[in-house]
């Protein structure tokens, strides 16, 4: 039988993967924009584990909002990529479109375009209200980190690259998604060109389907010309769906795009992933110290925090304690998550957990309080399993004989 990882184990052992795989519903923001002239409405749906607790989180910026199948897929496949340790939880923000699309979406207009769209040009006012308009505004409402990632399917794929290259820096990712790049025939070189030149650090993800012609044809040159010229400062990766229509490329898009974007911090790619039930303690041990030091880094280059997420530490205290039946391995864990989140209510009664595997039933009871008292605070969802645990410590405590 083909030998599960530690990390799957622990998915399934651990309540709080099930806690933070749902998302509170989208809000409505709206936006005065002096750059378009006109008022907008942008969506913004939160993880679940943002009302828990004080992090920050990256915010993925998709556009086309007003397709409402597509931004709740992108909201649920954020969530369900997150619960995996593929990505980071992040803040979605959806911005629908305006009156007129194509004038919103598309550079000025040449040759043909020039008469089928009339009312092209208006890329440049477009990437200026995401930048400067709503990427501030869910900064300033929200806790919001400075990564940021644009993605954007069919005309708003254009409007990506268009980001990407003209206002490098502006997003520490970008996900264009079948862009239109038949738009001009000078788009592929254009575009390819500036980005091979443009800010240290951006990731960009491009896709196409193999049923979509006039947009397969160009977005594989436009990959093949960006490879060529191996970028230095540019990571670059290209997506193919060979059975796949323009309607369907952004469910996989999306979710490939930002595995991608985020590679460099996907714990399902770090050591401790790797490991199998029958792991000794000091080989998980060191699987651990090392997969903290390769987030770090990872997460360094996007401009994240670069503390080990507190779920992936939990999860893998869990998976020491019910799978590798190592309680001392696991309170060892658990003290690592006390040390970096001390301000969790979690980490405390996963702690007493872990003591109380140990038989060390005095130790354990003291960290079940502390996690009332943080949870009382906080408000944390832990409160309730904490105080049952800690009223039948205490109760089978005082039913003791005297001496025992």
């Amino acid at each position: 039988m083909r030998k599960r990882t530690l990390f799957l184990l622990c998915l399934l052992a651990s309540p709080a993967a099930a806690q933070d795989s749902t998302i509170t519903l989208w809000t409505r923001e709206v936006v005065n924009s002096a750059k378009l002239r006109e008022q907008r409405s942008i969506y913004v749906a939160t993880p679940d584990s943002y009302r828990t607790g004080n992090n920050r989180y990256g915010v993925l910026v998709i556009l086309d909002a007003e397709d409402r199948p597509q931004f709740n897929l992108a909201v649920a496949n954020v969530a369900f990529l997150a619960s995996r340790g593929a990505i980071p939880g992040l803040i979605v923000v959806g911005i629908p479109n305006g009156k007129d699309r194509t004038h919103d979406l598309t550079p000025a207009a040449n040759g043909a375009n020039a008469k089928n769209f009339p009312t092209a040009g208006g890329v440049a006012a477009f990437a200026d209200f995401i930048v400067d308009e709503v990427v501030p505004l869910v900064r300033a409402k929200y806790r919001a980190m400075s990564t940021t990632i644009l993605a954007g399917h069919s005309f708003d794929g254009l409007v990506a690259l268009e980001v990407a290259a003209k206002k490098p820096g502006a997003f520490s990712g970008v996900i264009a998604m079948s862009p239109s790049l038949w738009w001009s025939d000078s788009s592929v070189v254009a575009y390819s060109d500036a980005l091979a030149k443009a800010a240290k650090g951006q990731r960009v993800f491009v896709t196409s389907g193999g049923l979509e012609g006039d947009i397969d044809r160009p977005t594989v040159r436009f990959s093949r010309r960006l490879d060529s010229l191996k970028p230095p400062l540019t990571a670059f990766g290209h997506q193919r769906y060979p059975e796949d229509s323009h309607n369907m490329t952004p469910a996989p898009s999306l979710v490939d795009g930002l595995r991608f974007i985020y590679e460099p911090v996907s714990v399902a790619k770090l050591p401790i992933s790797m490991l199998g039930p029958d792991t000794d303690s000091a080989a998980a041990m060191n699987a651990f110290i090392e997969s903290r030091r390769r987030y770090a880094s990872g997460a360094r280059s996007l401009g994240l925090d670069e503390r080990f997420p507190e779920s992936e530490t939990n999860q893998f205290g869990y998976g020491a304690l019910q799978f590798l039946k190592k309680p001392a391995f696991a309170v060892w864990v658990f003290r690592q998550n006390v040390d970096v989140y001390p301000e969790s209510a979690n980490v405390y009664d996963s702690l007493g957990d872990g003591l109380l595997a140990m038989g060390d039933t005095t130790a354990a009871i003291a960290q079940f309080k502390r996690a009332v008292d943080v949870a009382t605070r906080t408000r944390h969802p832990v409160l309730e399993e904490s105080r049952r645990k800690l009223k039948a410590l205490e109760a089978s405590q005082t039913a003791k004989p005297r001496g025992q």
